[in-house]
């Protein structure tokens, strides 16, 4: 960004000491200064609010930050808490959810990144019995490593209760979303 403050409109040397000097002189100066301080009270504020914060929550709108290095970050972790019938993945709620199921459960997505942005979302879920299956939308395309999930169908039997730990990725804004299974049953 530019800035708008301009000191060589400000003459250093007038007044001049010892002579007679016009009041015009003096008023475009305070015109110059003042002008100055309104442009840089814009520019303040622009910095203020358009900055990254340390000490507050950041919201970078979609902008890209390139070439950073990440060191003791962390994510965050939304439970959904016992589940029956329809959960909502939301991307927006963060990259790694939990959910206990309480019966059969029925899975939707929402807000992945638009196409060409790879959204993902880790589903840390508990299945409290086998009898509780998993219902999967038609885009979601189900990696063969996906114990009780063989393609052929959107619902997926876990062969054992226990914790399993699912991740769903979409490059192309939830058009497709593709599913694996990380590791096995977490006993």
């Amino acid at each position: 960004m530019a800035s708008n403050i301009v000191p060589g409109n400000i003459d250093g040397t007038y007044p001049v000491a010892g002579q007679d000097n016009s009041s015009q002189g003096f008023r475009d100066n305070f015109t110059a200064t003042k002008n100055n301080f309104d442009a840089a009270k814009t520019e303040i504020e622009a910095l203020q609010s358009n900055k990254a914060s340390l000490n507050a929550a950041n919201d970078f709108s979609g902008n890209l930050v390139s070439d950073a290095e990440l060191k003791d970050n962390s994510e965050t972790v939304y439970a959904h808490g016992s589940i029956a019938d329809t959960i909502t993945l939301n991307h927006e709620n963060g990259h790694y959810q939990t959910l206990t199921t309480t019966d059969t459960i029925t899975l939707e997505f929402l807000n992945m990144p638009t196409s060409g942005k790879l959204g993902r979302i880790i589903l840390d879920v508990t299945v409290a019995s086998t009898a509780h299956t998993i219902t999967i939308p038609s885009n979601v395309l189900v990696s063969g490593n996906v114990s009780g999930g063989d393609g052929s169908s959107d619902t997926i039997t876990v062969p054992t209760s226990g914790r399993y730990l699912y991740e769903f990725m979409s490059p192309d804004g939830g058009t497709t979303i593709l599913m694996h299974q990380l590791g096995n049953n977490y006993i």
